[in-house]
C-alpha cells in the first residue's frame, strides 16, 4: 500500500508513555524486608576521607553473630557527576538527608537565620541523587514532615521558606512530595524566658518557696526534654519504612545540660546540706536524672537500628547583619552544646558549632558520606514479626573507621504500622521507583489543548479486582492510588490522589470479575515527565508501582500532532470511577472524557486492551492540526501495521473509518476507526502501529500503542 511508504516519511516516533517498555519499571531489586538485606557501609580513613577501592574480598558480615556470605556487592561513588536519565542507585546506597527544625528548643531569629544555611544546602549542597526531607519538631505538635525524602529542590525549598508560618493544606499531598502553600496563615511568634529576681536577707520561708517553685519549673523544663526524646525515638521507630541511611540533620540551640548530667550545689545548696535539710535541694539537679539518660541511651540504640544518624547544628551561633551583641551574647557556659552533643553521640553524629558556615560544615559531611558500599545476603532463617537482628562489619583496612546499619528488624504486619510509617513506607517505594507488583495497575496518560500553555493530561487506571482484594477480609476496601508527574529535572509538575472506599457487598462482584477503573486528570506545561503510579489496598498494603515517560507537546506550535491510538472497550465490565484532579493552579480541573466525544458512554479507554483475532475493536484518533485548510476531510489517509513486541513491523490489520469530527477551534479532530487483527495471530503483546497523511499537504505523523491478544 502506498500509506506504508509514510514509514520513511515520519518524524515523529512512538509516544513512550503507551510503549509496553515504558509500562514496565526497571530492574528488579528484591526488596530488604522479603528474602535480601542490603547493608550500605561507608568506610573513611583517619582524616575522615572516603576510602575507595575496596572489593567484596575486604569485607566480612555478621548476622546475628554468625557469618553470612555476601550475594551482592556495590560501590556507589555519589561524588561522580551523572547525566539526566541516568539510572539511580540502589535504595540501600541513596543518601537520605532530613533537615530537622526545632521550634521549641530555639530562638525565632536563629531558626530564621538556620533557614538561609538550609536552604543553600538544598539548592547547592545536596546532589542531584540524593534525597532530602523538610520536618520540623515543637514540643506541642511532635514532628511534622513537610516534605517527604524528594530530589525536588523546588519543593523543598518553598517548605523551608515558609517555615513559621503555618499551613492549611486541604488540597495537599498525604505522601508530602507536594507541598502546597496556598492559604498562608501568619503565625504569631512566641516570646519566652522568665524574669527571675534576688534579694538579700530573705527569710528562710521564702528561700523555700523559692527552691519550690523552681523544681517545679525545671521538673516542667525535663518533660519538655523527655517529649523531645520520645519523639525522636518515634521518629527513628517512622524512618525504619526508609530503605538505606538516613542522616537528621537537626537544627536546633539545645537544653540545658544540667537536667541529664546534673550541676556543682550552689553555696545556699551546699548550707542546707550541712544543716540536715536536704530535702530543699533537688537530687534531679544537682546529679542529673536518670530516668532521662536512660530513655536517651534508648534512643540511641533505637536509632541505630534503624539506620538513622542526628548530626546537630547549634544554631545559636549563626548570626545575622541585624544582630546585635547583646542581643546574640549568651551568660555562663555553653551547655546547650553539651545537650547537643549528648542526642548525637548515641547515633553516631556530630555536632556542627561554626554554623556561621554551615555550608562548609555540611560539605564536610557530604564527602565523608560521598561513597557507600552495599552488602547484600540471604538469611538464613526468620524470626518472628518485629524481631531485631544484629548486624556487624569487619573490613579489612587498618585505622579505617566502619559506619554500617546497626542490624535490621523483620517486616511488620501493615497494620502494626503508624500512620507515618506507612506514608513513609509508599513514599520510599515512588521515590527510589521499587518495583512492587502485589497489585498491577495499568495505566493510559494522554495530553490535550486546552487552549493555554499547559494541557489537560486525562489518566485512565485500571486496578484488576482479584489482585487487590487478594488478602483482605470484611464488607468494605479502601483504594489509594498516588498520581506525580516530575519533569526531567526531577521537579513536580502536577499530582493527585485519591482514596476509594468501596462496599463490597454490593460492588464486589463486579470488582473480582474485573476490576475498578479510575479516571484522573493533571495539568501539565510541554515537556517530557516520568509518571509514577501507586494504589495500595489501605487494609491489607498490597500495593503496585507502574512507571511510564509522558510526553506533552506544545500545542499551541500549531504544528500537526497524531496522539497515540485509544482501544475503546465495553465499560460495563468495568466499575467506574471518576476523580478530580488538582490543576497546577490549584483549580479543580473537569474537562471531561474526550475520548467519549464520538463514541458514546457505553465505551471507555482501555490501557492495555485484549484483542480477540478476527474480531473488529473500536479505536480512538486524535490528532491535531490535520486538514484544518478547509472543511473537508478527504484529504485525511489512515493505515497500520501490527507490530512484535520488540516493535518490528508484522503485517496490517484490517482498519476503516467509522466516524469523523471537524477540526475545532484548538485544531483538534477525532477519528473512531474499526480494526480487526489477521485470524491466527499468535497470543501475546504487540503494537498497533498508526498513519496519518494529509493528501493535500504532505504532512504525515504516525503513532502507536500496545495491546495483547490473549
Amino acid at each position: 500500500m502506498k500509506l506504508l511508504s509514510l514509514c520513511g516519511l515520519v518524524a515523529l516516533g512512538l509516544l513512550v508513555s503507551q510503549s509496553a517498555d515504558a509500562q514496565a519499571p526497571g530492574p528488579v531489586r528484591e526488596r530488604a524486608e522479603v528474602s535480601l538485606v542490603e547493608v550500605p557501609v561507608r568506610i573513611v580513613d583517619r582524616e575522615g576521607k572516603p576510602v575507595r577501592g575496596l572489593a567484596e574480598k575486604d569485607f566480612t558480615l555478621y548476622d546475628d553473630g554468625r557469618k553470612q556470605t555476601i550475594v551482592g556487592f556495590d560501590a556507589i561513588d555519589l561524588a561522580e557527576k551523572v547525566s539526566v536519565g541516568t539510572e539511580p542507585p540502589p535504595p540501600a546506597a541513596r543518601r537520605r538527608f532530613l533537615i530537622l527544625f526545632d521550634f521549641s528548643f530555639a530562638r525565632p531569629k536563629a531558626v530564621l537565620a538556620a533557614r538561609r544555611a538550609a536552604k543553600e544546602f538544598v539548592l547547592s549542597g545536596m546532589g542531584d541523587r540524593d534525597l532530602t526531607a523538610v520536618a520540623t519538631y515543637s514540643v506541642e505538635k511532635g514532628v511534622q514532615l513537610l516534605v517527604t525524602f524528594s530530589s525536588d529542590r523546588v519543593q523543598l525549598a518553598s517548605a523551608i521558606d515558609t517555615l513559621g508560618i503555618e499551613i492549611q493544606r486541604e488540597l495537599g499531598d498525604p505522601l508530602a512530595f507536594a507541598f502546597d502553600t496556598t492559604h498562608l496563615t501568619a503565625v504569631e511568634g512566641r516570646v519566652g524566658g522568665r524574669a527571675e529576681a534576688q534579694a538579700a536577707g530573705l527569710i528562710d520561708y521564702l528561700q523555700t518557696l523559692s527552691a519550690l517553685t523552681k523544681a517545679r519549673a525545671d521538673e516542667y523544663a525535663r518533660g519538655r526534654v523527655r517529649h523531645l526524646i520520645q519523639s525522636f525515638s518515634d521518629l527513628g521507630q517512622a524512618l525504619d519504612a526508609v530503605e538505606g541511611r538516613k542522616d537528621v540533620i537537626y537544627l536546633s540551640e539545645g537544653f540545658s545540660n544540667r537536667y541529664l548530667v546534673g550541676t556543682r550545689e550552689s553555696d545556699l545548696e551546699r548550707q542546707w546540706l550541712i544543716e540536715g535539710e536536704q530535702w530543699k535541694v533537688d537530687a534531679d539537679k544537682r546529679f542529673g536524672n536518670t530516668p532521662l539518660r536512660t530513655e536517651l541511651r534508648t534512643m540511641g540504640e533505637l536509632l541505630r537500628r534503624t539506620d538513622c544518624v542526628i548530626h546537630a547544628v547549634d544554631i545559636a551561633g549563626i548570626r545575622t547583619d541585624s544582630d546585635t551583641e547583646a542581643e546574640t551574647a549568651t551568660v555562663g557556659p555553653r551547655e546547650t552544646e553539651n545537650s547537643l552533643y549528648e542526642i548525637v553521640s548515641g547515633t553516631g553524629g556530630e555536632v556542627f558549632r561554626n554554623t556561621n558556615d554551615m555550608h562548609a560544615q555540611l560539605g564536610r559531611l557530604i564527602s565523608q558520606t560521598s561513597l557507600v558500599y552495599v552488602l547484600a545476603f540471604r538469611p538464613d532463617r526468620g524470626g518472628k514479626e518485629g524481631k531485631f537482628h544484629e548486624l556487624k562489619v569487619k573490613v579489612s583496612v587498618p585505622g579505617a573507621r566502619v559506619s554500617a546499619r546497626a542490624g535490621y528488624y523483620e517486616r511488620k504486619g501493615f497494620k502494626q504500622l503508624s500512620p507515618l510509617e506507612r506514608s513513609l513506607s509508599a513514599a520510599d517505594v515512588i521515590a527510589n521507583e521499587i518495583p512492587v507488583e502485589d497489585i498491577p495497575a495499568r495505566v493510559l496518560a494522554t495530553p490535550f489543548a486546552t487552549g493555554d500553555i499547559s494541557s489537560s493530561v486525562p489518566v485512565i487506571l485500571e486496578i484488576p479486582g482479584e489482585r487487590f482484594l487478594a488478602g483482605g477480609r470484611g464488607d468494605r476496601a479502601t483504594i489509594e492510588i498516588y498520581v506525580y508527574a516530575n519533569d526531567q529535572d526531577n521537579r513536580l509538575g502536577d499530582f493527585f490522589v485519591q482514596a476509594i472506599g468501596i462496599d463490597l457487598a454490593k460492588n464486589g462482584e463486579k470488582l473480582r470479575a474485573g476490576g475498578l477503573k479510575y479516571y484522573g486528570e493533571l495539568r501539565l506545561p510541554p515537556g517530557n515527565y516520568r509518571l509514577r503510579t501507586l494504589v495500595r489496598n489501605a487494609d491489607t498494603g498490597r500495593m503496585g508501582l507502574t512507571v511510564s515517560a509522558l510526553h506533552v507537546p506544545n500545542f499551541q506550535a500549531h504544528q500537526p500532532y497524531l496522539l497515540p491510538p485509544v482501544f475503546l472497550e465495553n465499560s460495563g465490565e468495568w466499575l467506574l470511577v471518576r476523580g478530580r484532579g488538582k490543576g497546577e493552579t490549584g483549580v479543580i480541573a473537569s474537562s471531561g472524557y474526550p475520548f467519549l466525544e464520538l463514541s458514546g458512554e457505553s465505551f471507555s479507554p482501555a490501557a492495555l486492551p485484549q484483542v480477540q483475532p478476527g474480531r473488529a475493536s473500536r479505536v480512538c484518533l486524535v490528532a491535531y492540526h490535520f486538514g484544518a485548510h478547509e472543511a473537508s476531510d478527504t484529504t485525511l489517509r489512515v493505515g497500520n501495521q501490527i507490530l512484535t513486541s520488540d516493535g518490528q513491523p508484522l503485517k496490517e490489520g484490517s482498519l476503516s473509518v467509522l466516524g469523523k469530527s471537524m477540526p475545532g477551534a484548538d485544531g483538534k479532530r477525532m477519528l473512531l476507526l474499526s480494526f480487526t487483527t489477521p485470524q491466527g495471530l499468535a497470543p501475546g503483546r504487540y503494537g498497533l502501529r498508526i498513519f496519518l497523511q494529509d493528501t493535500a499537504t504532505g504532512q504525515a505523523r504516525q503513532a502507536s500503542a500496545p495491546f495483547l491478544v490473549p
